[in-house]
């Protein structure tokens, strides 16, 4: 089975970070909003919040818990 690279430039949505942290919703833009996690609106006002997957990866690397 051949699997396609992850693409660290691609846009995600709140609902797809979501389900790639395990977290509920309104944590995501918690976190968004305190500056913990990298994200920006897309559209006019009141656009919608995308995270980039990268931003998702360094997110999970930085917060990690070591045994």
């Amino acid at each position: 089975m051949v699997h396609a690279k992850s693409n660290p430039d691609e846009a995600l949505t709140v609902q797809e970070v979501v389900a790639l942290l395990g977290i509920n919703k309104s944590t995501v833009y918690d976190l968004i909003k305190s500056g913990k996690l990298k994200g920006y609106t897309v559209g006019l006002k009141n656009g919608a919040f995308r995270v980039d997957r990268s931003e998702v990866t360094r997110y999970k690397k930085k917060n990690r818990v070591k045994p």
